[in-house]
């Protein structure tokens, strides 16, 4: 396998999925938003409960992000093969889908979906 080109690849797209993750948990207002009745505002209980929910989702997210990469800078997984492509491909396309989730202002119920299939392509 040529390292020379997964380690980098591998570093940016954990770096990628951790910028976005990041920036979705500063302005995840419009998605909590779309997540709730229109009647119901920002001071509802309904946006409080959907709120929760989508930050105890982004808060695991980005803590298994920082074990990752805490785990890829030390070295501990950084010239294993097949976990880094599998690495590799789960956080691109994480990184993809919640570009689109940010944009796009997708319900917050179906961050979970995002996170399950990205997290399972991660840690296999």
């Amino acid at each position: 396998m040529v390292f020379h080109a997964v380690i980098p690849a591998r570093f940016l797209s954990l770096t990628a999925h951790l910028v976005l993750n990041i920036m979705l948990f500063w302005s995840r207002e419009p998605n909590v938003l779309s997540c709730i009745p229109v009647t119901a505002g920002t001071d509802s209980q309904e946006y409080s409960t959907k709120d929760t929910q989508l930050l105890v989702a982004l808060s695991l997210t980005l803590a298994f992000i920082v074990a990752e990469l805490t785990g890829f800078l030390t070295g501990l997984s950084m010239f294993t093969a097949l976990p880094s492509i599998f690495s590799i491909a789960a956080h691109v396309s994480a990184s993809i889908v919640i570009a689109l989730f940010t944009v796009r202002e997708w319900s917050c119920d179906s961050y979970w979906y995002i996170f399950g299939f990205c997290r399972s392509g991660a840690i296999a």
